[in-house]
């Protein structure tokens, strides 16, 4: 994403989205009734008969709603006209849908712009400019991808090596050198700088003394990084996020601050530390008992959530805004997806 201008007198922002972790972004900080203005088509018919033709216009709209179509990598964002050129071809207060796509330019205008809201796009164009992680899980069983990407992680299909003891030592070798060969290029094939395999027992060493044996690790321009972990389920990846052995990897990636606060959280619930719930955080904030605030970003458009994070801007509270269908933002949901910490 790339931030082209902010009009902090007139209350926008011109944005550039560049990927569909952009459109995902995008929709976290877009509002009902917030102006959003970009190029777009619309049918222009001279007559009630005339089937009527496609033209290009520069369209504002009020927003209503927006959905994501992930696998289309566009986001809808749908709303009333009340703007336009050419004025001819443009119909104020009827209904249109903008469709945002990687590479599309459009402008947002809030009545304010908060500061957790505008974080949320500056910690995106900060993303966009450092590699991001591709963890592969292994065993002898199967292989299961995943990128940890600015929002969160992203899971690839599993890879199964088909093996089994009824195979001849011919076959069981040749088809175990085929499954390796399979997630040798599977992780070449990453699109990220940086690839961690891991597993449990010795098929994550084997894979990465085929590759060397090959002068695959050679070639490839990727850093390979090879670590344990105690199974190849989601639940694996997870656990190497949180691994101290992979922490300077990870260190400027969002998840891991995410889990490290939701520990925060957990561990100060016990004394008293911790509050959730948007009355009970509201009263931490104002009795100046918190120091950070968690929320889940499906809840920031919420008036009620609004008015408790506009007191902890004025109090100079950090607002910390989790990605609510990652599993730490389900963990936060279950309370009440807004939290404080002492």
């Amino acid at each position: 994403m790339k931030l082209i201008k902010f009009y902090e007198g007139e209350g926008s922002m011109k944005l550039r989205v560049d990927t569909l972790e952009d459109l995902w972004t995008l929709q976290r900080v877009l509002f009902r009734n917030d102006l959003v203005k970009s190029e777009s088509v619309r049918r222009f018919k001279s007559s009630e008969s005339d089937v009527g033709e496609l033209k290009d216009v520069v369209i504002r709209l009020r927003l209503e709603r927006t959905e994501l179509d992930k696998t289309a990598e566009r986001l809808r964002v749908m709303g009333k006209i009340v703007e336009g050129k050419p004025i001819e071809y443009i119909r104020l207060n009827s209904y249109h849908t903008l469709n945002i796509a990687p590479g599309d330019v459009l402008e947002v205008t809030k009545p304010q712009w908060h500061g957790y809201v505008v974080d949320v796009l500056k910690n995106a164009v900060s993303d966009s400019k450092r590699p991001r992680l591709g963890i592969i899980v292994v065993d002898d069983e199967k292989a299961l991808s995943a990128y940890l990407l600015g929002y969160g992680v992203q899971f690839g299909n599993e890879l199964y090596s088909r093996l089994s003891k009824r195979m001849s030592q011919k076959e069981f070798t040749e088809q175990q050198a085929k499954y390796f060969n399979s997630v040798i290029e599977l992780a070449l094939g990453m699109d990220v700088d940086t690839v961690l395999i891991a597993g449990p027992g010795f098929t994550k060493d084997d894979i990465k003394k085929q590759m060397e044996s090959s002068g695959g690790k050679q070639k490839s321009t990727k850093r390979l990084i090879f670590e344990s972990a105690s199974n190849t389920e989601r639940s694996g990846v997870y656990e190497l996020i949180r691994s101290d052995n992979v922490g300077k990897i990870l260190e400027r990636e969002r998840i891991r601050l995410e889990f490290a606060l939701m520990e925060r959280f957990l561990s100060g619930l016990s004394i008293g530390k911790s509050k959730y719930g948007r009355e009970s955080v509201d009263d931490a904030i104002k009795g100046y008992e918190s120091r950070t605030v968690l929320v889940n970003d499906d809840v920031l458009s919420d008036p009620d959530i609004q008015k408790v994070l506009d007191t902890a801007e004025r109090n100079r509270i950090k607002i910390e805004v989790f990605n609510s269908a990652d599993e730490v933002g389900q963990q936060l949901a279950s309370f009440k997806s807004i939290a404080s910490i002492s």
